[in-house]
This record gives C-alpha cells, sequence and structure tokens, in this order.
C-alpha cells in the first residue's frame, strides 16, 4: 500500500513540491507504528512490563488485522492517478532553449539537467546510483535495528517503564524530521542539492551512534539515542526516494525504488542476525536469555556507528557528484 500510493501521488504533483508529497506520505508512514505503539501500551498492555501472559496479544492482532483491510479497502476505492500534465523538465532540467518567456524556467535554470527515464543494467552502472543505494541500505538497516530492540535497550538497563514512551516516540520523531526534510530540501533545491539536507542528518545520527558505544546505559542518552535514529530515519525514507526519482525520471520509480528496498530487507537481516549474536555472545551464563548492563551492546553499537559512517560518506559521494552537476549548470547559464 505504502508503493502504491507514493508512486501514485509523486505523478500526481507538479515536480518542485516532490519533497513535501514524498515528506507527507512518509509522514504517515511513521504515525501509523507511533499510534499503533500507543494503542497497544494503553489498551492491550495491562500495565505488565515484563509479564508477556497478562498482555492481551490475540486482541492487539485482531485489530492490526482489521485496521489492515480497512486501509487496503480505502485504498482501491480511493486512490487515482491523475497525472500533472505539465512537461516535468520544466521544472527539473536546465532551459535548454533560452525560452525567455518562461518565467518558471528562467527561476530554476540552476538545477541540473538529469538522464531522463533510468532502469536496468544501466542504472546499476551508475556510481550515482550505488552511492544513494549503500548509503539508504546501511543507514535503514542500523536505523531498523535499533528501533526493533529499543525495549532489549530499555529492559537490560532495567528502565522497563519508558517502553511505551520509548516506542512511541522513534516513529514520532520520523514524522517531524520527514516534514523537515520534504519542505525544507524543496526550498534549498535551487541552491543546495538534496543530499546536503541528509548529509546533515547523518552526520548528527554518527554521533550519536558514538556516544551510545560508552554512554547508552544513561537515560538521557537513550532518549538522545532515539531521537538520533528517529530523525535521520526520517529524512532517509523522505529524501531517497525523491532523489531517486529525480535522478532517473518516474517512468521506471517503483522498480528502482523497489530494488533499493529489496537490498535494504537482506541488509536489514544481516544487521538484525549480527545484533542477535552480538547480544547471546554478550550474555555469559549458560541458560540465560536477557543480557544485562552496558557492555551487552557496546560492540553492537560500535557496529551501528561504523555502519552511520559508511553511509555518511556515501552520502558526501552523492552530494559531491551534485555539486558538480550545479556548478555546469550555473555556469551554462551564466553563458546564455
Amino acid at each position: 500500500m505504502y508503493m502504491s500510493a507514493l508512486a501514485t501521488n509523486m505523478v500526481n504533483f507538479h515536480p518542485k513540491h516532490r519533497g513535501k508529497v514524498v515528506g507527507l506520505l512518509d509522514a504517515s508512514f511513521s504515525a501509523g507504528p507511533a499510534l499503533t505503539s500507543l494503542v497497544y501500551g494503553v489498551l492491550f498492555k495491562h500495565g505488565h512490563e515484563t509479564d508477556e501472559e497478562h498482555q492481551d496479544l490475540k486482541g492487539f492482532y485482531l485489530m492490526s488485522a482489521i485496521a489492515f483491510a480497512s486501509a487496503g479497502l480505502l485504498e482501491v476505492f480511493f486512490l487515482r492517478t491523475k497525472p500533472y500534465v505539465e512537461n516535468e523538465e520544466a521544472f527539473m532540467n536546465v532551459d535548454v532553449n533560452g525560452d525567455e518567456t518562461s518565467r518558471e524556467n528562467k527561476e530554476v535554470t540552476t538545477i541540473p539537467r538529469r538522464e531522463g527515464d533510468v532502469t536496468g543494467l544501466r542504472l546499476l552502472k551508475n556510481w550515482d546510483f550505488h552511492f544513494l543505494l549503500w548509503s539508504y541500505i546501511f543507514c535503514a538497516g542500523l536505523q531498523l535495528t535499533f528501533q526493533t530492540n529499543i525495549t532489549a535497550y530499555l529492559k537490560s538497563y532495567r528502565l522497563e517503564n519508558y517502553s511505551t514512551l520509548f516506542t512511541t516516540l522513534n516513529p514520532i520523531f520520523g514524522v517531524v524530521s520527514k516534514f523537515i526534510a520534504g519542505f525544507l530540501s524543496d526550498a534549498l533545491v535551487h541552491k543546495y542539492p538534496r543530499a546536503a539536507v541528509l548529509l546533515g542528518f547523518n552526520i548528527f545520527q554518527t554521533i550519536v551512534m558514538i556516544i551510545c558505544i560508552f554512554f547508552s546505559n544513561h537515560l538521557s542518552v537513550l532518549f538522545i539515542a532515539n531521537v538520533g535514529i528517529g530523525m535521520p530515519n526520517g529524512a532517509t525514507w523522505c529524501l531517497t526516494p525523491t532523489m531517486l526519482s529525480e535522478f532517473y525520471g518516474m517512468k521506471y520509480f517503483g522498480r528502482n525504488w523497489g530494488m533499493i528496498m529489496f537490498g535494504n530487507a537482506f541488509g536489514g537481516l544481516i544487521f538484525q542476525r549480527t545484533y542477535g549474536w552480538i547480544y547471546d555472545s554478550s550474555i555469559g551464563y549458560s541458560g540465560q536469555t536477557v543480557c544485562y548492563g552496558l557492555h551487552c551492546f557496546t560492540w553492537s553499537f560500535a557496529m551501528m556507528a561504523v555502519l552511520s559512517a559508511c553511509a555518511t560518506l556515501f552520502n558526501a559521494g552523492i552530494l559531491e557528484s551534485e555539486l558538480r552537476k550545479y556548478k555546469q549548470a550555473r555556469n551554462y547559464k551564466n553563458i546564455k
């Protein structure tokens, strides 16, 4: 449902609003887990933090199934494709014809020309695509690893009472950052590449993960980590599909974005398995299933810090390539 709604609405609106459109849709995508976590904590947890037998899991799963079916039916009846009719190149490309009658074209001539609709082997040969792909896989994979183990951190540090709060706040931070990333990148795209906005979030995430290696057992640091993962996660999910559609067109967007998400599925699986192996190795007592203390997560946070640093480097590669293209577009404008 996420993919169909995303691709449909990206086609339906003017490309100059693409960051906003993706940000709004992805913000709704993050609001779902936040609301679900809150509903579970209030209605189905029954006040039990550690006794799973007293939690109404059957009722929660039934509610989830009904909600999923209802959302699917709403999409079937109301989702429609009404493509924006104006030529997308009027916004995305350099005004190669020197049309002085088009006010909009004159305003955006510093945005570089793109290759057009690209997919398949030609796409896989493109270095910028690999920078975008691996930056996303590393970021989304480590973010998922943190998000799915928030309760494990809290249990290990004997902070279970904060489980509902933390699992609710993390996607809320994602919602906020998707609004920020989408609207900010749209506002700056005529002067600065969207990759610059994403780079700022990735640097923040890397710093937070390094701090967590040594101090994640403090509640304040764990809260900052919640922000340091939630905000970059929102920016990653907002700006990656936005840049992908601008770089390689909308014709094959579903295929290209699906390819990136498919890669993330395998990357996320590997990172989760590695996290689990590190956690189990840190227990140290036969028959015990829960690890307590900072040492349980030292190496897993180190892994996530390295992944975040690598994603930052790949993102810097995208930015460097984009800055060169922006410079060429400005030089072309000056010549004209």
